[in-house]
This record gives C-alpha cells, sequence and structure tokens, in this order.
C-alpha cells in the first residue's frame, strides 16, 4: 500500500528517481577509483540492485497492456 503511494506520486516518485540516480553515479565514481577487484564487483552489485530501484513503479502496479 505505501510503495503505490510513493510511485504513484509524481513529484515524490520523481525525487526518489534524482537520488537514485545519485546514488548510481557515486557507485561509478567509486568503482573508477577502486584499488581491487572485489570493491569493484561490490559497486557494480549495488550499481545492479539501484537500477532494480529505478523499475518499481513498474513493478509495483504491475505490467500495463
Amino acid at each position: 500500500m505505501h510503495l503505490k503511494q510513493l510511485v504513484n506520486d509524481k513529484e515524490c516518485y520523481e525525487q526518489f528517481q534524482e537520488y537514485i540516480d545519485k546514488l548510481i553515479s557515486m557507485r561509478q565514481r567509486s568503482i573508477e577509483t577502486a584499488n581491487d577487484s572485489t570493491t569493484m564487483y561490490r559497486q557494480q552489485g549495488a550499481i545492479d540492485v539501484l537500477r532494480k530501484l529505478k523499475l518499481l513503479r513498474e513493478t509495483v502496479n504491475g505490467p500495463t497492456n
């Protein structure tokens, strides 16, 4: 119920998307400066999860046909 309110409130969801984009940018910068492969892989995993969060509206509301 609370997720539907978040994803269907245009202004709130846009702010959420912007926040996710900032987090992705931060993780990408961390990859660029990573000194070891473990750190790089962790950052890649975090980016993957953040990108899935960007699809939250579609997941909560279901497919639109």
